[in-house]
């Protein structure tokens, strides 16, 4: 059996490109914005783009996406369970 995409669960994304300009140099992130529907209200962020790997960086923004998804679903950042 082929797995199907139900397009109904799908979220709505768009990509925007972030400067962080941190003391003399600076880092270029590109950030997904999810949303349930065009206009709709903001479910997930992606850090999909980060610059150079291994330049510390790359995990804590990798986790710090996680952990804001979490948050925006009314879930507990740490643990990914549902606040009360």
């Amino acid at each position: 059996m082929t797995a199907r995409l139900n397009p109904h669960r799908r979220l709505y994304s768009e990509t925007v490109r972030i400067t962080l300009k941190v003391g003399d140099g600076q880092h270029v992130l590109d950030v997904s914005l999810a949303y349930d529907r065009p206009g709709g209200t903001l479910r997930e962020v992606n850090f999909v783009g980060r610059g150079k790997i291994g330049h510390g960086l790359d995990l804590m923004l990798h986790d710090l996406g996680i952990q804001l998804s979490r948050a925006i679903q009314h879930r507990n950042p740490d643990t990914g369970e549902q606040l009360k």
